[in-house]
Protein backbone atom coordinates (compact mmCIF):
# COMPACT_ATOMS: atom_id res chain seq x y z
CA UNK A 1 0.00 0.00 0.00
CA UNK A 2 1.00 3.50 -1.01
CA UNK A 3 2.34 5.47 1.62
CA UNK A 4 1.53 8.20 0.34
CA UNK A 5 -0.48 10.76 2.37
CA UNK A 6 -2.59 14.25 1.36
CA UNK A 7 -2.20 16.91 3.81
CA UNK A 8 -5.15 19.43 4.37
CA UNK A 9 -4.66 22.71 6.34
CA UNK A 10 -7.50 24.19 5.75
CA UNK A 11 -11.34 23.62 6.35
CA UNK A 12 -13.22 22.40 3.44
CA UNK A 13 -16.45 24.47 4.38
CA UNK A 14 -14.82 27.40 5.86
CA UNK A 15 -11.49 27.87 4.65
CA UNK A 16 -10.01 28.25 7.60
CA UNK A 17 -6.69 26.96 9.22
CA UNK A 18 -7.58 23.83 11.24
CA UNK A 19 -6.04 22.84 14.44
CA UNK A 20 -5.24 19.04 15.83
CA UNK A 21 -7.92 16.99 16.76
CA UNK A 22 -6.41 13.77 16.89
CA UNK A 23 -2.74 12.75 16.13
CA UNK A 24 -1.22 9.24 15.59
CA UNK A 25 -4.31 7.50 14.23
CA UNK A 26 -4.27 4.16 12.46
CA UNK A 27 -6.54 1.71 10.81
CA UNK A 28 -8.27 0.24 13.48
CA UNK A 29 -10.56 -2.29 11.72
CA UNK A 30 -9.26 -3.15 8.13
CA UNK A 31 -5.32 -3.12 8.65
CA UNK A 32 -2.57 -1.71 10.37
CA UNK A 33 -1.81 1.47 8.26
CA UNK A 34 -0.76 4.42 10.57
CA UNK A 35 0.16 8.08 10.18
CA UNK A 36 -3.41 9.42 10.33
CA UNK A 37 -4.80 12.16 12.19
CA UNK A 38 -7.89 14.16 12.40
CA UNK A 39 -8.24 18.41 12.42
CA UNK A 40 -10.70 20.14 13.45
CA UNK A 41 -11.73 24.16 12.30
CA UNK A 42 -11.96 26.38 15.36
CA UNK A 43 -14.14 28.55 13.42
CA UNK A 44 -16.94 26.04 12.10
CA UNK A 45 -16.43 22.98 14.08
CA UNK A 46 -15.32 20.77 10.70
CA UNK A 47 -13.30 18.04 11.31
CA UNK A 48 -11.75 16.17 8.43
CA UNK A 49 -9.14 13.40 8.27
CA UNK A 50 -5.41 14.85 7.73
CA UNK A 51 -3.16 13.27 6.41
CA UNK A 52 -5.33 11.09 4.55
CA UNK A 53 -4.94 8.23 1.93
CA UNK A 54 -5.01 9.65 -1.96
CA UNK A 55 -7.91 8.57 -4.34
CA UNK A 56 -5.63 5.88 -5.98
CA UNK A 57 -5.27 4.42 -2.22
CA UNK A 58 -8.71 4.50 -0.88
CA UNK A 59 -9.85 1.38 -2.05
CA UNK A 60 -7.20 -0.81 -0.63
CA UNK A 61 -9.29 0.20 2.96
CA UNK A 62 -12.38 -1.61 1.58
CA UNK A 63 -11.82 -5.44 1.31
CA UNK A 64 -13.96 -7.61 -0.92
CA UNK A 65 -15.57 -8.52 2.57
CA UNK A 66 -15.99 -4.84 4.15
CA UNK A 67 -19.77 -5.00 5.59
CA UNK A 68 -21.84 -2.93 3.56
CA UNK A 69 -20.97 -5.44 0.44
CA UNK A 70 -21.93 -8.41 1.86
CA UNK A 71 -25.64 -9.81 0.95
CA UNK A 72 -28.21 -11.01 4.04
CA UNK A 73 -28.84 -14.45 4.28
CA UNK A 74 -32.60 -13.64 4.07
CA UNK A 75 -33.36 -13.54 0.61
CA UNK A 76 -36.13 -10.89 -0.88
CA UNK A 77 -39.23 -11.54 -2.05
CA UNK A 78 -42.38 -8.91 -2.99
CA UNK A 79 -41.34 -6.72 -0.26
CA UNK A 80 -41.64 -9.29 2.60
CA UNK A 81 -45.82 -8.35 1.61
CA UNK A 82 -47.33 -11.30 1.94
CA UNK A 83 -50.98 -11.86 2.72
CA UNK A 84 -51.24 -12.49 6.68
CA UNK A 85 -52.00 -9.76 9.41
CA UNK A 86 -48.58 -8.35 9.98
CA UNK A 87 -48.22 -7.77 6.04
CA UNK A 88 -51.58 -6.63 5.58
CA UNK A 89 -51.23 -4.05 8.00
CA UNK A 90 -47.93 -3.10 6.62
CA UNK A 91 -49.55 -2.70 3.21
CA UNK A 92 -52.42 -0.28 4.88
CA UNK A 93 -49.69 1.93 6.80
CA UNK A 94 -47.08 2.21 3.52
CA UNK A 95 -50.43 2.97 1.15
CA UNK A 96 -51.85 6.21 3.53
CA UNK A 97 -48.69 7.07 5.40
CA UNK A 98 -45.70 6.64 2.86
CA UNK A 99 -47.64 7.00 -0.50
CA UNK A 100 -47.35 3.72 -1.70
CA UNK A 101 -51.29 3.57 -2.76
CA UNK A 102 -50.59 0.67 -5.14
CA UNK A 103 -49.71 -1.50 -2.38
CA UNK A 104 -53.18 -1.21 -0.48
CA UNK A 105 -56.48 -1.63 -0.93
CA UNK A 106 -58.63 1.38 -1.98
CA UNK A 107 -61.44 1.33 0.44
CA UNK A 108 -62.76 3.73 3.15
CA UNK A 109 -61.99 1.95 5.83
CA UNK A 110 -58.79 0.57 4.67
CA UNK A 111 -57.87 4.25 4.45
CA UNK A 112 -59.09 5.53 8.00
CA UNK A 113 -57.10 2.27 9.62
CA UNK A 114 -53.77 3.34 7.61
CA UNK A 115 -53.85 6.64 8.72
CA UNK A 116 -54.97 5.67 12.24
CA UNK A 117 -51.84 2.70 12.52
CA UNK A 118 -49.69 4.69 10.61
CA UNK A 119 -49.51 7.52 13.59
CA UNK A 120 -48.41 5.17 16.05
CA UNK A 121 -44.92 5.31 15.79
CA UNK A 122 -43.57 1.61 17.00
CA UNK A 123 -45.71 0.03 13.75
CA UNK A 124 -44.74 2.82 11.34
CA UNK A 125 -41.42 2.19 11.94
CA UNK A 126 -41.93 -1.57 11.79
CA UNK A 127 -43.97 -0.86 8.55
CA UNK A 128 -41.19 1.42 7.00
CA UNK A 129 -38.70 -1.81 7.94
CA UNK A 130 -37.19 -0.23 10.22
CA UNK A 131 -36.06 2.43 7.65
CA UNK A 132 -37.75 5.08 8.70
CA UNK A 133 -35.89 8.24 8.24
CA UNK A 134 -34.37 6.54 4.74
CA UNK A 135 -37.77 5.69 3.17
CA UNK A 136 -38.97 8.01 0.94
CA UNK A 137 -42.71 8.88 0.43
CA UNK A 138 -43.83 7.38 -2.87
CA UNK A 139 -42.97 9.10 -6.03
CA UNK A 140 -45.35 7.25 -9.33
CA UNK A 141 -42.68 6.51 -11.69
CA UNK A 142 -39.83 8.20 -9.51
CA UNK A 143 -36.09 6.79 -9.75
CA UNK A 144 -34.24 6.51 -6.26
CA UNK A 145 -30.15 6.57 -6.68
CA UNK A 146 -28.66 4.87 -3.22
CA UNK A 147 -25.20 6.48 -3.27
CA UNK A 148 -22.51 3.75 -1.69
CA UNK A 149 -25.15 1.38 -2.48
CA UNK A 150 -22.85 -1.30 -1.72
CA UNK A 151 -24.18 -4.92 -2.38
CA UNK A 152 -27.78 -3.31 -3.32
CA UNK A 153 -30.26 -4.59 -0.90
CA UNK A 154 -31.91 -1.99 0.09
CA UNK A 155 -32.37 -0.84 -3.75
CA UNK A 156 -33.62 -4.35 -4.00
CA UNK A 157 -36.42 -3.67 -1.49
CA UNK A 158 -36.86 -0.11 -2.67
CA UNK A 159 -37.61 -1.39 -6.31
CA UNK A 160 -39.98 -4.26 -5.09
CA UNK A 161 -42.13 -1.42 -3.49
CA UNK A 162 -41.85 0.63 -7.30
CA UNK A 163 -38.92 2.29 -7.40
CA UNK A 164 -36.88 2.79 -10.26
CA UNK A 165 -33.79 1.99 -8.90
CA UNK A 166 -30.17 2.69 -9.93
CA UNK A 167 -26.59 2.45 -7.14
CA UNK A 168 -23.42 3.68 -7.38
CA UNK A 169 -20.15 2.66 -5.29
CA UNK A 170 -16.39 2.23 -5.14
CA UNK A 171 -16.43 -1.10 -5.04
CA UNK A 172 -16.40 -3.09 -8.42
CA UNK A 173 -16.67 -6.22 -6.22
CA UNK A 174 -20.03 -5.09 -4.79
CA UNK A 175 -21.44 -3.62 -8.24
CA UNK A 176 -20.79 -7.25 -9.65
CA UNK A 177 -22.79 -8.48 -6.77
CA UNK A 178 -25.65 -5.83 -6.85
CA UNK A 179 -26.00 -6.74 -10.78
CA UNK A 180 -25.71 -10.74 -10.54
CA UNK A 181 -28.01 -11.50 -7.13
CA UNK A 182 -30.49 -8.50 -7.98
CA UNK A 183 -30.43 -7.34 -11.73
CA UNK A 184 -29.71 -3.57 -10.51
CA UNK A 185 -27.27 -1.18 -12.55
CA UNK A 186 -24.92 0.56 -10.07
CA UNK A 187 -22.22 2.57 -12.02
CA UNK A 188 -18.40 2.21 -10.15
CA UNK A 189 -16.61 5.22 -9.16
CA UNK A 190 -16.90 8.22 -7.24
CA UNK A 191 -20.89 10.00 -7.79
CA UNK A 192 -19.34 13.45 -9.46
CA UNK A 193 -17.35 10.96 -12.07
CA UNK A 194 -20.53 9.15 -12.93
CA UNK A 195 -22.56 12.32 -14.92
CA UNK A 196 -25.82 11.01 -14.80
CA UNK A 197 -28.55 12.95 -15.91
CA UNK A 198 -29.69 16.77 -14.73
CA UNK A 199 -33.13 16.56 -12.75
CA UNK A 200 -32.58 12.54 -12.98
CA UNK A 201 -34.03 11.11 -9.65
CA UNK A 202 -36.02 11.96 -7.57
CA UNK A 203 -34.98 10.78 -4.41
CA UNK A 204 -30.96 10.37 -3.55
CA UNK A 205 -30.12 8.80 -0.40
CA UNK A 206 -26.82 8.36 1.33
CA UNK A 207 -26.86 5.68 4.22
CA UNK A 208 -23.31 6.47 5.96
CA UNK A 209 -21.31 7.50 3.13
CA UNK A 210 -21.04 10.95 3.26
CA UNK A 211 -18.48 10.47 5.90
CA UNK A 212 -16.28 8.48 3.53
CA UNK A 213 -15.89 10.98 0.29
CA UNK A 214 -12.79 13.48 0.80
CA UNK A 215 -15.12 16.41 -0.98
CA UNK A 216 -18.51 16.43 0.22
CA UNK A 217 -19.33 20.14 -0.27
CA UNK A 218 -19.07 18.27 -4.13
CA UNK A 219 -20.99 15.64 -3.61
CA UNK A 220 -24.21 17.91 -2.38
CA UNK A 221 -23.69 20.22 -5.22
CA UNK A 222 -23.96 16.97 -7.49
CA UNK A 223 -27.06 15.61 -5.64
CA UNK A 224 -28.84 19.00 -6.24
CA UNK A 225 -27.83 18.82 -9.66
CA UNK A 226 -28.97 15.13 -10.63
CA UNK A 227 -32.19 15.94 -8.06
CA UNK A 228 -35.70 16.84 -10.07
CA UNK A 229 -37.41 19.93 -8.53
CA UNK A 230 -38.81 18.62 -5.33
CA UNK A 231 -36.78 15.94 -5.20
CA UNK A 232 -35.31 14.99 -1.50
CA UNK A 233 -31.70 14.35 -0.30
CA UNK A 234 -31.39 11.70 2.48
CA UNK A 235 -28.15 11.28 5.00
CA UNK A 236 -27.40 9.09 7.75
CA UNK A 237 -24.16 9.92 9.28
CA UNK A 238 -22.14 9.47 12.37
CA UNK A 239 -22.39 12.87 14.74
CA UNK A 240 -18.80 13.81 16.46
CA UNK A 241 -20.89 15.82 18.98
CA UNK A 242 -22.48 12.92 20.42
CA UNK A 243 -22.64 11.34 23.93
CA UNK A 244 -20.57 8.76 22.93
CA UNK A 245 -17.98 10.46 20.94
CA UNK A 246 -17.55 12.82 23.96
CA UNK A 247 -17.63 9.81 26.09
CA UNK A 248 -14.63 7.95 24.09
CA UNK A 249 -12.78 10.73 22.28
CA UNK A 250 -9.79 9.46 20.06
CA UNK A 251 -11.27 5.34 21.14
CA UNK A 252 -14.88 6.15 19.35
CA UNK A 253 -15.59 3.59 17.04
CA UNK A 254 -16.94 5.50 14.64
CA UNK A 255 -13.74 7.65 13.51
CA UNK A 256 -12.77 4.91 11.76
CA UNK A 257 -9.83 6.15 10.24
CA UNK A 258 -8.77 5.96 7.19
CA UNK A 259 -12.52 5.72 5.50
CA UNK A 260 -14.32 8.51 7.42
CA UNK A 261 -12.68 11.52 5.66
CA UNK A 262 -14.87 13.94 7.30
CA UNK A 263 -16.86 13.70 10.48
CA UNK A 264 -19.96 16.08 10.55
CA UNK A 265 -21.94 18.15 13.52
CA UNK A 266 -25.42 19.20 13.26
CA UNK A 267 -24.25 22.56 12.25
CA UNK A 268 -21.68 21.16 9.81
CA UNK A 269 -24.02 18.97 8.09
CA UNK A 270 -26.48 21.68 8.15
CA UNK A 271 -24.10 24.18 6.67
CA UNK A 272 -22.52 21.63 3.89
CA UNK A 273 -26.27 20.90 2.58
CA UNK A 274 -27.60 24.26 2.49
CA UNK A 275 -24.56 25.57 0.72
CA UNK A 276 -25.69 23.71 -2.46
CA UNK A 277 -29.06 24.83 -2.33
CA UNK A 278 -30.79 22.23 -0.15
CA UNK A 279 -33.78 23.19 1.89
CA UNK A 280 -33.17 21.52 5.09
CA UNK A 281 -36.80 19.60 5.95
CA UNK A 282 -35.99 17.46 8.85
CA UNK A 283 -33.16 16.56 11.03
CA UNK A 284 -31.96 14.96 14.49
CA UNK A 285 -29.78 12.24 15.77
CA UNK A 286 -30.47 8.56 16.89
CA UNK A 287 -29.08 6.09 18.67
CA UNK A 288 -28.31 3.87 15.62
CA UNK A 289 -26.99 0.56 17.12
CA UNK A 290 -26.22 2.56 20.61
CA UNK A 291 -25.22 -0.52 22.36
CA UNK A 292 -22.90 -2.34 20.11
CA UNK A 293 -21.19 0.97 19.05
CA UNK A 294 -20.47 1.38 22.85
CA UNK A 295 -18.93 -2.45 23.07
CA UNK A 296 -16.40 -1.68 20.16
CA UNK A 297 -15.38 1.67 21.20
CA UNK A 298 -14.78 -0.07 24.65
CA UNK A 299 -12.69 -2.43 22.43
CA UNK A 300 -10.73 0.35 20.77
CA UNK A 301 -9.69 2.10 24.44
CA UNK A 302 -9.05 -1.26 25.98
CA UNK A 303 -6.85 -2.99 22.86
CA UNK A 304 -6.56 -0.53 20.38
CA UNK A 305 -8.34 -2.19 17.73
CA UNK A 306 -11.42 -4.51 16.66
CA UNK A 307 -9.87 -7.05 14.40
CA UNK A 308 -10.89 -10.17 14.65
CA UNK A 309 -14.04 -9.29 16.36
CA UNK A 310 -17.21 -10.79 14.66
CA UNK A 311 -20.05 -11.39 17.01
CA UNK A 312 -20.94 -9.00 19.89
CA UNK A 313 -24.49 -9.93 19.99
CA UNK A 314 -24.04 -10.41 23.54
CA UNK A 315 -22.59 -7.16 24.41
CA UNK A 316 -21.71 -6.26 27.92
CA UNK A 317 -23.11 -5.05 30.80
CA UNK A 318 -21.52 -1.63 30.69
CA UNK A 319 -21.66 -1.59 27.23
CA UNK A 320 -25.56 -2.08 27.25
CA UNK A 321 -26.01 0.75 29.96
CA UNK A 322 -24.55 3.27 28.50
CA UNK A 323 -26.28 3.06 25.07
CA UNK A 324 -29.47 3.04 27.31
CA UNK A 325 -28.18 6.52 28.89
CA UNK A 326 -27.11 7.77 25.40
CA UNK A 327 -31.02 6.73 24.80
CA UNK A 328 -32.31 8.56 27.94
CA UNK A 329 -30.37 11.77 27.00
CA UNK A 330 -32.10 12.56 23.51
CA UNK A 331 -35.35 13.77 25.38
CA UNK A 332 -32.83 17.39 27.21
CA UNK A 333 -30.06 16.71 24.78
CA UNK A 334 -31.39 16.53 21.11
CA UNK A 335 -27.83 16.07 19.59
CA UNK A 336 -26.98 12.80 22.30
CA UNK A 337 -27.24 10.24 18.84
CA UNK A 338 -24.63 8.83 17.73
CA UNK A 339 -26.05 8.96 14.17
CA UNK A 340 -27.52 12.19 12.41
CA UNK A 341 -30.66 11.68 10.12
CA UNK A 342 -31.23 14.92 7.55
CA UNK A 343 -33.75 15.02 4.82
CA UNK A 344 -33.90 17.96 2.36
CA UNK A 345 -35.61 19.13 -0.83
CA UNK A 346 -34.48 20.44 -3.76
CA UNK A 347 -36.65 23.58 -3.75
Amino acid sequence: MSAHREILENCLLCGKAGETLYAGLSDRQETEEGGFGLRRCAHCGFVWLSPRPGREELPAFYPKDYYAYQVPETVLGNAGMGRGVRDTIRRLILSETFGYAHLGPRTRWASLVGRVLGAIPPLRQRAAFGWEDLFPCYVPNGRLLDVGCGAGTYLARMRELGWDVHGVDLSLDAARVAKERYGIPVEVGMLPEVRYSEGMFAVVTMNHVIEHVPDPLAYFAECWRILAPGGQLIIRTPNIVSFASRLFGKDWKALDPPRHLVLFSPSTLRACVQRSGFCVVRERSYPYLASYNTQMSLFLRRQGHTRGLTDLSNTGSLARFLGQVERALLPIWRWAGNELRLVAVKS
